[in-house]
């Protein structure tokens, strides 16, 4: 009986680990961009299928297209085809540039600091962490597995409540990576949280 109840614990046990795990690696992320911790990022996040994902959510934004999925008509106009033609490579060259291990927590960095001379909000940083998870867990939107080894997060961006980070992770033999993210914008989006799997 003893050892049938240990098994069902350790079962209980992996099980709430298992769970845990792709929650715990994405704050381990958002605490390594934070943090500079360029080690833990080259190695938590496949960085190529992030740079894919995300360059098509920063043209969006930069050269201010039509989401085709909400307006298929107006992405296919000339002017938006033209803008499109024209500053997807500008894009692209800084996504490379920028969306690295080492480039990441720089421009956390610059963010931060803009936001020191033009905002009077109280630095999270000095919070205790389980105030600081809390306030984190409360801008999550969506998060579920979508098989044994992929699981998505949507999360609402800290100082814009319009904008939301969709991540993918998936499970490696070394543990969960961040394979996909994008960004939407409430504004925009009929469903800025739908699922990711038309990147499949």
């Amino acid at each position: 009986m003893k050892a049938i109840a240990a098994t069902f614990g350790f079962v209980l046990l992996a099980g709430a680990l298992y769970v845990a795990s792709p929650f715990v690696t994405a704050w381990s992320i958002r605490e390594a961009v934070r943090n500079g911790n360029s080690a833990y990022l080259a190695s938590a996040i496949e960085w190529g299928s992030v740079r894919d994902t995300l360059k098509p959510s920063i043209a969006q934004i930069a050269l201010n297209l039509p989401d085709p999925a909400e307006d298929p008509k107006a992405s296919l106009g000339v002017w938006a085809r033209f803008k499109a033609y024209w500053g997807q490579g500008v894009v692209d060259g800084l996504v490379e540039k920028y969306v690295t291990p080492e480039g990441l927590p720089k421009l956390f960095s610059l963010r931060q600091t803009y936001r020191s001379y033009v905002a009077t909000d109280d630095d999270a940083s000095t919070l205790p962490l389980t105030e600081r998870i809390s306030r984190a867990w409360a801008r999550v939107k969506r998060a579920e597995f979508t098989s044994l080894t992929s699981f998505e997060i949507d999360m609402e961006d800290k100082h814009d409540a319009s904008r939301l980070y969709l991540g993918r992770l998936e499970l490696f033999s070394s543990g969960w990576k961040l394979t996909s993210l994008r960004v939407k914008f409430l504004t925009t989006a009929k469903s800025a949280v739908e699922k990711l799997t038309s990147t499949n």
